[in-house]
């Protein structure tokens, strides 16, 4: 995507302006703020913000323009309205990418696409952020306008009431780990085209056909690389952390470790499910899971391997071995999942599974373009490969 060049700013407004923007045609107002806003439009059609070119920071132009940055939002808004500018969640402003011919002429309205989510993962450094991060910046590309809607208790609410009343300008929906909220959505609005993300809200296999996409994580094939890799560094008991027991991804991850324990005539030597997928209820479970293990008394001599269900599970379970005196590798062995970056930053590092998560928001912005482009193609699952990333929590 085009960039201004680190340090460049917008052309100064020349001696004749164009005409300052009526009052009530949008909420810049003032003859700054009109100033602004015909100046960008110019520039982007001059070409000289190019379309998906960075637009300067909200600081930086109310100080270009002397114009207070409450302004400056507000005229960026109307300039995102009228279909100049489009904005990246943790990026930026930048120019659309199909700016309006004239801007005498309504700009063609871009389709809507809402993203529901735990509000966690607009915050840069958790899980989601970079599966967010790349399916903005996709669906930006494609001409999309993308929604968010944080998903709270009440958030969920008021998202289902506007779905039941048409839904508003909305084209397509997201729910990123949200089954249960795509669920009682697609109940509200049966005809709006959906994806499901991380979670699916029915089972694949359920014998009725599909009505949305899919963006999922080969967590059976997960399980399996972790199983073999403790296997093939002497592991002779291996034992489980899981997150809800009713949770698909759960699952599959542990059916995925137990048929790689299988090939070699082993089982699980223990296992243990959280309340969450959290370090908190993790703690707790993994105490659970040491003490079946024999290994939650200090001097315990036997080793022990476990493979958890994701990274932030392994957190509360080095907590736990913290408790015990266990030492991580050489007493027990702990393999992760998803490569969270608490992995990297655990003592000693995780090893953990790893998938692609800034690919993962790119298809799943591709099946969002094609289930736009035909309404009627049958769903689809696209499953995300999964690769172990080697560091120093196993001997």
């Amino acid at each position: 995507m085009a960039k201004v060049p680190a340090g460049t700013t917008p052309k100064r407004p020349s001696s004749r302006r164009s005409a300052p923007v009526a009052a009530g045609e949008g909420l810049s107002r003032s003859r700054a703020a009109a100033a602004m806003v015909a100046d960008l439009i110019e520039q982007i059609r001059s070409g000289a913000l190019a379309p998906g070119a960075l637009i300067m920071s909200g600081p930086a132009l109310s100080k270009r323009y002397a114009i207070s940055y409450q302004t400056v939002v507000r005229a960026l808004g109307e300039l995102v309205d009228r279909g100049w500018l489009v904005r990246q969640h943790g990026r930026g402003t930048f120019v659309a990418p199909h700016p309006p011919a004239e801007e005498g002429k309504p700009a063609a309205r871009a389709k809507t696409v809402l993203l529901a989510l735990d509000p966690r993962s607009l915050t840069r450094g958790r899980f989601g952020f970079a599966i967010v991060e790349a399916l903005d910046e996709a669906l930006v590309r494609e001409g999309l306008r993308l929604r968010y809607a944080p998903v709270s208790a009440a958030g969920e609410a008021v998202m289902l009431e506007e779905l039941s009343a048409g839904g508003g300008d909305m084209d397509f929906l997201i729910a990123f780990d949200r089954p249960a909220f795509l669920k009682r959505a697609l109940a509200n609005s049966p005809g709006l085209p959906a994806l499901a993300l991380h979670a699916m809200p029915e089972a694949p296999g359920s014998g009725a056909a599909l009505r949305y996409d899919a963006v999922l994580v080969e967590d059976h094939a997960g399980g399996m690389a972790a199983g073999t890799y403790l296997l093939e560094r002497g592991a002779k008991r291996v034992a489980f952390l899981g997150g809800p027991q009713n949770d698909a991804r759960a699952q599959d991850r542990f059916a995925g470790l137990k048929e790689a324990l299988h090939a070699a005539g082993m089982k699980p030597a223990a296992e243990a499910w959280s309340d969450g997928w959290d370090e908190q209820t993790g703690r707790v479970h993994a105490r659970s899971l040491l003490k079946k293990l024999g290994l939650d008394k200090p001097g315990a001599d036997e080793r022990a391997a476990v493979f958890c269900a994701n990274d932030r599970l392994a957190h509360g379970l080095y907590d736990a071995a913290n408790e015990a005196a266990l030492e991580i590798p050489r007493r027990l062995g702990v393999i992760g999942f998803d490569d969270q970056e608490i992995a990297a930053q655990l003592r000693p590092p995780l090893t953990t599974v790893r998938f692609d998560r800034s690919e993962y928001g790119r298809q799943a912005a591709q099946l969002v373009k094609e289930r736009l482009a035909d309404p009627t193609r049958p769903a689809r699952i696209v499953r995300m490969p999964v690769a172990i990333v080697e560091r120093d929590s196993v001997k």
